[in-house]
């Protein structure tokens, strides 16, 4: 992961006006099916709080750019879900995710519009919960609402780490001591073992939950 992220992060630190285009097509891709998993927007999106935080990104492009990217990460994978349906798992890239589908399949059936918010932060969930809402055929507009809304509040939630990180080291006045890829590890250490938590919880309130699915309401 390290060789892809800091050369990327080198050219968003030296091109600040390619920064939003660059996180955008990232975000794009880790919200999507297969390529997903490959992709390290996270530590990158950590990466670029600490850069806004000390000036050299300008907020307003990058954040409109990662939205952007979330956005429609999320809208295609839902569409190739609707348009697909449950024959995307005859996929061989995919079979081997049967499980993840089936468990992602009764957290969506359970939580219906509100899987868009909390599958935004947790990573198992995030590149799967917009193509099972699609494969449920729930209604666009419902969902183009949540994601919409879900992804300002993800890209906000995704920058502050590193930002927050970099405000209380410049404060110390040690945050050029700290090498960047080192604070993006930590605050995705951080970052994941959260996640991680929140994985087994959803997990174990879907199994609590699982007999009153079969009548879900989208």
């Amino acid at each position: 992961m390290e060789a892809m992220l800091e050369p990327v992060a080198e050219f968003i630190r030296n091109n600040g006006a390619w920064a939003g285009v660059v996180l955008g097509l990232f975000i794009m891709m880790e919200s999507m099916l297969i390529i997903g998993a490959f992709i390290p927007a996270t530590p990158l999106l950590v990466l670029t709080g600490g850069l806004l935080a000390t000036g050299v990104l300008d907020p307003v492009t990058v954040l409109i750019g990662c939205i952007i990217g979330a956005i429609l990460g999320d809208g295609i994978s839902f569409f190739i879900g609707r348009r697909y349906g449950t024959r995307i798992l005859r996929h061989r890239r995919l079979r081997r995710y049967r499980r993840q589908f089936a468990l992602t399949r009764l957290y969506c059936q359970r939580f219906g519009v509100a899987s868009v918010y909390v599958g935004r932060f947790i990573g198992p969930l995030r590149a799967f919960v917009p193509a099972v809402l699609g494969t449920l055929r729930m209604p666009v507009r419902r969902f183009q609402t949540a994601n919409v809304l879900s992804a300002i509040v993800w890209v906000f939630g995704a920058l502050a780490p590193g930002y927050l990180t970099a405000k209380g080291l410049e404060r110390f006045d040690i945050l050029d001591q700290v090498h960047p890829l080192v604070l993006a590890g930590i605050t995705v250490v951080v970052v994941g073992v959260v996640g991680t938590v929140g994985w087994r919880l959803v997990r174990r309130r879907v199994a609590r939950s699982a007999p009153v699915l079969d009548a879900p309401r989208m």
